[in-house]
């Protein structure tokens, strides 16, 4: 039997609670992830500062910076090492979601199934897990660009074939309508779901050792047979992000217009605390949404327990 959407929310609110060390070190992970754009950010910068000045002093004109730059972000020198960085910083971030996850749901399924295993569960969970999880997380990309895909198709299609329909007189408008509304309602659900399904594999990829092709089997089954907990969970959990970050940044705003006019630098401590504070809400949310997806995806008995698979 497969929990309900309230079931598995308690059961990770419950885990989340008693090993809360772990939204720290999801704090952590998240800064890292950030940080892996920033050799891209730096030499693309650093780049076209020299090209504008070196074309400034050239010219002996000031205004020929922006030619110098706009000439070099537009080099093939240029997008082969920025895209190259950007590149290698987006499989890097890529790679530490995937060890975060592998050492951190093992933490969090133990914890609701009861026997709680603190820091040793991530320490014995990271190392396999993180090869089971990588190739579940590429399969995972492969199946959010295809809902991406999907979903502008049917956006475009829809477009390009309203004026035809439009021509046709009140029939072809009526029909227009019928067709836009069901598009709009695919190229909505559709990508969520397999967003939705993406995150559930690496889930139950961190959490069993059964073969790729039987997790995804296993998930696509759980999430026929209960639609609505893993579509809601993931709506509900993507606009409980959005509400910590602007009430975080709203509060922020707030306690910081009091030194409106005090000096810039006087407030970058302030600043900094605030996204740090906002980061950690995230951190928060996702932590316990990945262990919501745990109990959807991997309990056999959300009963009194809700055990979940060693």
């Amino acid at each position: 039997m497969i929990p309900s959407l309230g079931t598995s929310v308690r059961l990770s609110l419950y885990a989340l609670r008693r090993e809360a060390w772990l939204s720290a070190l999801g704090l952590l992970a998240a800064g890292a992830r950030r940080a892996s754009s920033l050799p891209a950010l730096a030499a693309g910068g650093a780049l076209l500062l020299r090209a504008g000045l070196a074309a400034a002093l050239a010219r002996g004109d000031p205004r020929g910076a922006l030619d110098g730059a706009v000439a070099m972000a537009t080099s093939p020198r240029f997008l082969g090492i920025v895209g190259g960085l950007w590149l290698a910083g987006a499989v890097a971030a890529g790679a530490l979601r995937a060890a975060w996850v592998a050492g951190a749901l093992p933490v969090l399924a133990t914890s609701m199934a009861g026997a709680p295993r603190g820091s040793a569960g991530l320490v014995d969970g990271l190392p396999g897990g993180f090869l089971r999880v990588l190739p579940a997380a590429v399969l995972g990309l492969a199946l959010e660009a295809s809902g991406l895909l999907f979903g502008a198709s049917l956006l475009g299609g829809t477009l390009l074939l309203g004026p035809r329909a439009l021509s046709g007189g009140a029939g072809g408008a009526a029909a227009l309508a019928a067709a836009g509304a069901l598009a709009l309602t695919l190229a909505v659900a559709v990508p969520v779901a397999l967003f939705t399904a993406a995150e559930a594999l690496v889930v139950r990829a961190a959490l069993t050792q059964e073969p790729l092709a039987s997790a995804l089997a296993e998930v696509t089954r759980r999430m026929v047979a209960r639609p609505g907990a893993f579509l809601l969970g993931a709506l509900l959990f993507g606009a409980a992000a959005v509400a910590a970050s602007v009430a975080v940044q709203g509060a922020g705003g707030l306690a910081t217009g009091f030194a409106a006019g005090a000096p810039a630098a006087a407030l970058v401590g302030p600043q900094m605390m605030i996204g740090a504070a906002a980061a950690l809400g995230a951190a928060v949310v996702d932590l316990a949404w990945l262990g919501t997806l745990a109990a959807l995806c991997c309990a056999r008995d959300p009963g009194a327990s809700g055990s979940l698979p060693a």
